[in-house]
């Protein structure tokens, strides 16, 4: 029995397409952070690098009308709320472009990673999520440690970068006093591209990282045992009983409807022991003979007692048998055998006088 349940957990099999199907519709998709990050560092980077000539001097121009008109200033503070109001004003006017491009960029690498996901379940409060027990297993789940080592190995990193780029200013710091307000804001603008463009790289490397280990973790979840696989393809084909049952159901009711023709036949041709075919022929209506019923040996033997019970005469003719019999049901036999068939019909005819018997092979 334990060799049997550890055979049933064992997760060796990779995951169907019905299997990632459904997991992709519970919500299970491979969503890489990092990769979003790296997206938003280099969209943020590439519109701060474009649109830093326009906003650095409007920033440059409202702070020289401030210095300008700083001793002008009335001290009752009216003066002073209209100048801050106008510089959060000037604020989100520079940020904005650099916000709305993020905002952007957030949906379409959530779009590109996992393409449009809508599920309305999600929305349903999970009274279980709010259990303390829960709540402490998810905290020291092994995804969650992950994601910490990660995120502390990402601090010190950029920690790393962030300190050498600014060690290198420090070293200009003495010459600053004699820049010019421009010449300062320039230098300040390419140290802060020089350090995000190195933070960006390693992010790039985090990011290839992040996104084979995410696609990976994600296929090793949804890993499948054979019983699984077995379990999906008897949902998928259905029950194996049932699909006895309805084989049975569909097999008895052919039989019931070849019973039914064979009482309305005009003649059955017999091989005389393993072929047996209907034929019905109304000289008034029909343009030629037409197969109505075939079996071949247990269901030619219930053909032939059908044949019996019915009265319906029969005739022994193995080769035409076999010819006939390679012959679709309820279609008309072809020309080349108009002439045997036609000699059995007449045959047959001729016997149906009162008192005859049909004859038995």
């Amino acid at each position: 029995m334990a060799e049997e349940g550890s055979a049933s957990d064992d997760k060796s099999q990779a995951p169907t397409g019905k299997r990632l199907q459904k997991a992709r519709e519970e919500g299970n998709v491979a969503h890489s952070r990092e990769t979003q990050m790296f997206l938003i560092l280099s969209a943020f980077l590439a519109v701060f690098t474009m649109t830093t000539a326009v906003s650095g001097s409007t920033f440059l121009r409202h702070m020289r009308g401030l210095m300008e008109h700083f001793d002008t200033v009335s001290p009752d503070g009216g003066a002073l709320y209209l100048a801050l109001q106008q510089s959060i004003r000037e604020g989100i006017l520079l940020a904005a472009p650099l916000a709305l491009v993020c905002a952007v960029v957030v949906v379409v690498s959530g779009l590109l990673q996992t393409g449009l996901l809508f599920r309305p379940q999600a929305l349903i409060p999970d009274i279980g999520r709010l259990s303390p027990l829960s709540g402490i297993k998810r905290v020291f789940s092994m995804n969650n440690v992950i994601e910490m080592l990660k995120s502390l190995t990402k601090f010190v990193v950029f920690g790393a970068v962030l300190y050498g780029v600014a060690k290198g200013t420090l070293r200009v710091a003495p010459e600053a006093e004699r820049w010019t307000l421009h010449h300062l804001t320039s230098e300040l603008i390419s140290w802060f591209v020089y350090a995000t463009m190195i933070i960006l790289m390693i992010q790039a490397a985090i990011a290839v990282l992040d996104e084979v280990w995410t696609r990976y973790h994600r296929l090793q979840k949804l890993r499948m045992s054979h019983q699984d696989i077995k379990e999906e393809i008897r949902q998928e084909d259905g029950d194996p009983k049932v699909k006895a049952k309805q084989k049975q159901i569909r097999m008895r009711r052919a039989r019931q409807m070849m019973i039914r023709a064979v009482k309305k036949a005009t003649v059955i041709v017999t091989n005389p022991t393993h072929y047996a075919v209907a034929l019905s022929y109304d000289n008034g209506t029909d343009a030629a003979p037409k197969i109505v019923a075939k079996g071949a040996d247990e269901v030619a033997a219930r053909i032939r007692e059908a044949a019996e019970d019915s009265k319906v005469p029969i005739v022994s003719n193995p080769p035409v048998a076999r010819a006939l019999y390679a012959l679709p049901v309820d279609s008309e036999i072809p020309p080349e055998y108009f002439q045997p068939v036609a000699a059995i019909i007449a045959y047959v005819m001729k016997l149906k006088t009162p008192g005859s018997r049909a004859p038995r092979q």
